[in-house]
């Protein structure tokens, strides 16, 4: 045996399980090994490939953790590698067994059989493609290393655009041409319309939420201005003559003669009616007509006297003669509360 040869023969041997050694001579062995032991100490890493119960030690003239476990007696199939660590011997390339990890997606289950792993290498393996949306659960990152579960949510982003009225607003102004208590509405209010985007998303096609991200305005409201009275207003009587006055009320009238002196102790007399005082306060200045207006008109009068009968929007007007009360008796008057 030449000196190649020995060479050869030892490296051969080295890298077989330890559970099945060659049997060389001592002597012989010492020789080799000193003449070998160079080459071992330059360029061979020894990897320690266990899974906890089996072990076996491979050298080899590369740094390749994958290679040494290619080398050994480990299925390839069933297990992978867990962890590599170095130590003062070499290497320590630690396998274990593989499992069945369950992927839900796209409304189907599926399994894979691997090693510990992150989920997004595992999806990979799977053949499952995701969109940059996309969830997992445990999230890409994670290292699965037992078996378990990961779950995969299609999300669909989607824009729509819808428009929306926008609301008008109203201003008011002041104007002598209206009585007070009128109004008029001299510039109508229209709305305006704006366009709003929103943004859905889905999660496996349900929807889960809807923002909005930008508004963009198509038409511009239009306001509206009302005009209020502020002019007092006034009554036209028979003569022509205008009277302002601040409120009008519907009272039933009836009608009484006779002289004498008036509650407010002035003489009884055509235009010194008898009134409630808790409707129309004695002293205050009147003028009256028929409910219409037109069809009798008493004229101006002042709140003078008061009566039994006359209570709430009632009121008695005095005439000179019994005939001219027969003649009035009862009707519906408008009473204008003069200012």
């Amino acid at each position: 045996m030449n000196l190649l040869s020995s060479i050869k023969d030892f490296h051969y041997d080295f890298t077989r399980v330890h559970l099945k050694r060659r049997a060389v001579p001592l002597a012989a062995l010492a020789v080799v090994t000193a003449m070998t032991f160079p080459v071992i100490a330059v360029g061979m890493d020894v990897y320690t490939v266990t899974d906890g119960t089996t072990t076996e030690e491979i050298s080899m003239y590369q740094a390749d953790a994958e290679a040494a476990f290619e080398r050994s007696s480990f299925d390839k199939e069933d297990y992978s590698i867990a962890s590599v660590l170095e130590n003062e011997n070499g290497y320590e390339v630690t396998v274990k067994q593989n499992y069945y990890v369950t992927i839900t997606v796209d409304g189907e289950t599926l399994t894979v059989y691997t090693g510990d792993a992150r989920v997004s290498s595992i999806l990979h393996k799977a053949g499952i493609e995701l969109s940059e949306d996309d969830l997992t659960e445990p999230s890409l990152d994670t290292v699965i290393t037992e078996p378990g579960n990961i779950d995969v949510t299609r999300v669909t982003i989607e824009q729509k655009t819808q428009t929306k009225a926008i609301a008008y607003t109203t201003e008011t102004r002041n104007s002598s041409d209206l009585e007070i208590g009128k109004s008029r509405v001299v510039q109508k209010g229209i709305e305006g319309v704006e366009e709003v985007t929103l943004e859905y998303t889905y999660h496996d096609g349900e929807e889960v939420s809807c923002a909005q991200i930008g508004t963009q305005v198509i038409k511009e409201p239009v306001t509206e201005i009302v005009e209020n009275g502020t002019r007092q207003p006034t009554v036209t009587t028979s003569g022509g003559t205008s009277l302002s006055y601040s409120r009008v009320i519907t009272v039933e009238a009836t009608a009484y003669s006779g002289g004498g002196t008036t509650a407010s102790g002035m003489s009884a007399q055509v235009g010194r009616i008898a009134v409630d005082p808790s409707v129309i306060p004695l002293g205050t200045r009147l003028y009256i007509t028929s409910a219409d207006g037109t069809s009798w008109i008493y004229g101006q009068a002042v709140a003078a006297d008061t009566g039994g009968a006359i209570k709430g929007n009632r009121i008695d007007l005095y005439f000179n003669t019994e005939a001219e009360c027969n003649s009035f008796g009862r009707r519906s008057a408008k009473v204008y509360i003069l200012n």
